[in-house]
């Protein structure tokens, strides 16, 4: 609508102009070397106007007989041809440092040489942004030799956009030109696993096993993070069968899968068989001990004595006897119990193998306040716990952005699954 009030408004100018001109013709006189040449004004713009047209053409046909002339010689060509990818390479080199002005005049260069070369295209379609990238797009899905390359563009630019149902679409119209392509599952199983169409996740999964672009122990943790993610989107539902269902495939395919256990331990427990919420949480204990297990495992029975509650976590630590968070928890139950020796135990055995962390030197100082009243001692401690080693914590293995506790999806970048504990 404003485009065509525009175009009015030039046509009711234009026909202004033309009346006042027919009112006021005026005459123009031009004198040079005793030649006296006279003319009408209107005449004059008539003849500019053409004179302008006659130079835009033989512009035209300079450029035609310098790109497209059949007569042009083979080693003019090739001098063009080098010419446009000296000039290809320099935009490339040029975004390379992020001179976009540069690289976009040396990409217009290249394409201008190289007209039927996709490479300029390219190097446009990573310089230039707006209506200018989406006509180099549109150039380059024009060619067969270069649709795919276009529709890889545009994921980009729809990854970068977090525009995940438009990603969703151009992987599927890739996947029909290379169906068996892993790179193409691999962005469908990113995709889909942020939208959450966990089914379809799995069935990308499998065909990167079979294209052998991942490792069979990377296929089971991951199948165990999408059984995981299908339970707790389960359990909100309340569909609590599915979800303990969905627990007890994520800890088949993982069994060191701790949120799985977790998930799986508390279900047991809200149904009140304390025996199998304790079996899952000790067998993922001899895997992978972790705080919170400890923690669950510590309310399994909440009325028991103080000394039922020591040697029940004597029997539990000793499954993973050596660990950190083993030595950690039993040293914990020892303080709140009163064992004094087995506490300090518990812990020198981590200082004696380096393997202390900031919570072993807390605890040795609240050892010292608790047994020896020493005030002293125990500020020692926490001296040394401000230059130890931090004390593990869920990471991103592809990010390392910590977490405060476990998600599939790193909220960083995206990528599913890849979390671990680390120190």
């Amino acid at each position: 609508m404003i485009r065509l009030a525009i175009y009015i408004t030039l046509a009711i100018l234009l026909a202004v102009g033309a009346v006042w001109f027919a009112d006021h013709p005026g005459n123009m006189i031009i004198t040079w070397q005793g030649w006296e040449i006279r003319l009408s004004v209107a005449v004059f713009g008539l003849l500019a106007l053409l004179y302008t047209f006659f130079c835009w053409y033989l512009f035209r046909l300079y450029r035609w007989f310098r790109s497209e002339n059949p007569l042009t010689s083979p080693k003019r060509q090739q001098s063009r041809r080098q010419k446009g990818l000296a000039e290809l390479d320099k935009g490339w080199a040029a975004l390379a440092v992020h001179d976009q002005e540069a690289a976009i005049r040396h990409g217009k260069k290249a394409l201008g040489l190289l007209p039927d070369n996709n490479g300029p295209r390219r190097l446009l379609v990573k310089a230039t942004e707006g209506k200018d990238r989406q006509k180099y797009l549109d150039q380059l899905s024009k060619d067969p030799d270069g649709h795919l390359l276009a529709m890889a563009c545009k994921l980009d630019i729809a990854l970068s956009e977090e525009d995940t149902q438009g990603s969703l679409a151009l992987l599927k119209d890739m996947r029909e030109k290379r169906p068996n392509n892993p790179w193409i599952s691999q962005q469908l199983f990113d995709i889909q696993t942020r939208l959450g169409q966990w089914t379809a996740a799995a069935q990308e999964l499998t065909k990167l096993v079979k294209a052998k672009a991942i490792d069979k122990v990377t296929e089971k943790h991951l199948s165990a993070v999408l059984a995981y993610s299908q339970a707790l989107e389960a359990d909100l539902a309340g569909q609590k069968k599915l979800a303990r269902e969905q627990a007890e495939l994520a800890l088949k395919n993982d069994p060191a899968f701790i949120p799985a256990a977790l998930l799986l331990g508390r279900y047991h427990l809200a149904q009140g068989d304390k025996g199998k919420a304790r079996k899952v949480i000790e067998t993922t204990w001899k895997l992978a001990p972790h705080p919170e297990l400890g923690q669950f495992f510590l309310k399994l029975d909440p009325l028991e004595s103080i000394s039922e509650k020591f040697r029940r976590v004597q029997k539990f630590t000793a499954l993973n006897p050596d660990h950190l968070h083993s030595r950690h928890l039993l040293a914990r139950v020892a303080l709140d119990t009163e064992h004094w020796a087995e506490a300090k135990k518990a812990l020198d055995y981590l200082i004696s193998t380096k393997a202390a962390t900031r919570e072993t030197y807390h605890l040795l100082a609240r050892l010292d306040m608790l047994q020896k009243k020493d005030e002293k001692a125990a500020q020692a401690h926490l001296a040394q716990a401000a230059e130890a080693a931090a004390d593990p914590k869920w990471c991103c293995t592809s990010c390392h952005t910590a977490r405060e506790n476990y998600l599939a999806l790193c909220p960083t970048c995206h990528t599913f699954g890849q979390v671990s504990w680390q120190g």
